[in-house]
C-alpha cells in the first residue's frame, strides 16, 4: 500500500473516532467536563495562593503545541482591572482560558458574541463570571446616580454603570457595602448572560455548558465560587426576554 493511502486511511480513522467521541460527549452533557474544570481552577488558584507557579504552560514548546489550534477547557468573563488577570489567578497557560475581560465583568452584546463564539465553536464547556473586591466599577456606580442626559464624553463609561446598577439593590445591607454590590453585580452579570444570550440560555438549558459566577479577593488572592446557575428550560424568545436569576456568588459551592 502507498504511503499517501496509509496516510489517508489514518486521517479516515481518526476521524471517526473523534466523531465517536464527539457524539459521547454530546449525549452526556458538559456536566462531567465543567466540573473537571472548575475542579481544575480551584487547584490553579490554590497554587497561585501558595506562590507555585507551572511555568511549562508558557514555555516556548506549550506555545508551538497550541499554534495549531486551541482547546480551551474555560471561558472567563472577568473584569478588566490589571490586578485580576484570570490565567495568573488560575495558574493556566497558552490555551487553557478562553478570557473576555470588560470593567465590571459586565455582559453586553460583544462580550456575549465572544463568549458565544468559544462556547459554540470551541466547544467549551463552562462559563465563569467573575468579579473583585474593591472593584472600580462597581464603586463608581455605588457612588453615582443615572443621569438624566449623558453627553458624548460620558457615553462609554455609563453604558457600563448602567449594566451595573440594577444588581446594587440586591446587595446585603449587613457587611461591607462596596464588598456586597461585587457580590451581586456577579449574580446580576451571571443572570445577564442568561437572560440577553438566547444561544447561550439555551445551551444552559440543554446541559451543553455550564455557568457559574466567582469573586476574586485581592489581597488573599483567593477565588470563591458561586453554585453553578440553574437554568430551566426555555424557549430562545422566553430566554431572550428574562431568565430567572442566578444564585447569588456569595454561597459558596461544594
Amino acid at each position: 500500500m502507498k504511503l499517501g493511502r496509509v496516510v489517508l486511511l489514518l486521517m479516515t480513522l481518526a476521524a471517526l473516532f473523534f466523531a465517536a467521541d464527539l457524539a459521547a460527549s454530546d449525549q452526556q452533557g458538559s456536566a462531567p467536563q465543567a466540573k473537571e474544570g472548575i475542579e481544575r481552577l480551584r487547584r490553579g488558584n490554590a497554587s497561585f495562593v501558595a506562590g507555585q507557579f507551572d511555568t511549562s504552560r508558557i514555555a516556548a514548546a506549550r506555545r508551538i503545541e497550541v499554534s495549531a489550534g486551541q482547546k480551551p477547557f474555560a471561558a472567563i468573563l472577568s473584569c478588566a482591572d490589571s490586578r485580576v488577570p484570570p490565567e495568573v489567578v488560575f495558574t493556566q497557560g497558552l490555551g487553557d482560558l478562553f478570557v473576555v475581560r470588560v470593567a465590571g465583568a459586565v455582559a453586553d452584546k460583544a462580550v456575549l458574541g465572544s463568549v458565544e463564539y468559544g462556547v459554540e465553536h470551541l466547544g467549551i464547556p463552562l462559563v465563569v463570571v467573575m468579579g473583585h473586591t474593591s472593584c472600580g466599577a462597581v464603586k463608581a456606580a455605588l457612588d453615582s446616580k443615572a443621569p438624566a442626559h449623558v453627553g458624548p464624553e460620558r457615553v462609554n463609561i455609563e453604558h457600563i454603570l448602567a449594566a451595573i446598577r440594577p444588581a446594587l439593590p440586591r446587595a446585603r445591607p449587613e457587611g461591607d457595602k462596596w464588598v456586597t454590590a461585587v457580590y451581586a453585580s456577579v449574580e446580576r452579570n451571571v443572570g445577564d448572560v442568561i437572560r440577553l444570550s438566547p444561544v447561550l440560555g439555551e445551551m444552559a438549558a440543554g446541559g451543553k455548558v455550564v455557568l457559574i459566577g466567582a469573586v476574586y479577593d485581592l489581597p488573599t488572592g483567593k477565588v470563591t465560587f458561586s453554585e453553578t446557575a440553574s437554568v430551566p428550560h426555555l424557549t430562545p424568545k422566553e430566554t431572550g426576554s428574562g431568565a430567572k436569576p442566578a444564585p447569588s456568588a456569595q454561597k459558596k459551592g461544594h
